[in-house]
């Protein structure tokens, strides 16, 4: 992408983030978006449908959905040109148009994050459920309806243009589990709890730690019925910009 490109997309990002006119200037998403279930029995939520598709397209336009959706009825209605500005589509020789009608066909039909209809010429798309159930949006309310708060310096600082899907993904996760100061992800669970590939795992933690969006510590926890008694546990942090005062919250602001 050329840096007008870049210049333009960036720009359209921005105006994007002043219009939605967020006081928190945050978006929340719904946790079930990453996990569902309880915690013995947890349920990878729709980001990992997305991840297993390599869909990244359509996990940016979410994203992006959610950032503008931001008052009651919890739609939005821009025309697809700017949409694609926004993703990057955007070429000398098309508006990108096209692409980004296929990637909101795909949020509407086969993740069921959002619901698409046209009014006249341009479509108003407007958010459902974040757990991919299908059901109308209502946003977070009362304990155990958690959010995860997604600042917007994911956009303001290009995050969402240089992180690759597994950085992306793993951010999400990451932003779910700092309710603590530190928190384990052992990526050998990462398929049973998300529903993403350990490997992604792995990438996803260690481009998060090259970019010093993420630290790790570790910890010995001795075990008399292994060969080494000695294991050592990983830890991470969420670091700025992306740990606000509370990353999880369990009422909406």
């Amino acid at each position: 992408m050329s840096g007008k490109s870049i210049d333009a997309q960036q720009k359209t990002v921005e105006a994007f983030l002043a219009a939605s006119k967020r006081s928190s200037a945050s978006v929340q998403i719904r946790r079930t978006f990453v996990q569902q279930g309880t915690q013995r029995n947890p349920v990878p939520g729709p980001l990992h449908k997305m991840v297993r598709a390599h869909d990244e397209r359509a996990l940016d336009l979410f994203l992006l959905h959610r950032l503008t959706a931001s008052h009651a009825d919890w739609d939005t209605t821009h025309e697809a040109m700017v949409w694609a500005r926004a993703l990057g589509l955007t070429t000398p020789q098309d508006t990108g148009a096209a692409a980004v009608s296929k990637v909101w066909v795909k949020l509407d039909r086969k993740y069921r994050l959002v619901e698409r209809e046209r009014r006249g010429r341009l479509a108003t798309v407007t958010s459902l459920l974040e757990d991919g159930s299908g059901d109308p949006y209502i946003p977070p309310k009362g304990v155990g309806d958690s959010y995860i708060r997604l600042p917007f310096a994911y956009w303001a600082d290009g995050w969402y243009r240089t992180l690759r899907l597994p950085g992306k993904a793993v951010l999400l996760i990451a932003l779910s589990l700092s309710r603590k100061p530190a928190f384990k992800l052992p990526t050998e669970r990462a398929p049973k709890w998300y529903g993403i590939s350990a490997d992604t795992a792995e990438r996803g933690l260690r481009e998060l730690q090259d970019r010093k969006l993420l630290s790790r510590g570790h910890s010995l926890r001795e075990d008399w019925l292994s060969g080494t008694v000695t294991t050592r546990e990983y830890h991470y942090s969420v670091l700025d910009p992306f740990l606000p005062p509370a990353a999880l919250k369990s009422v909406a602001p």
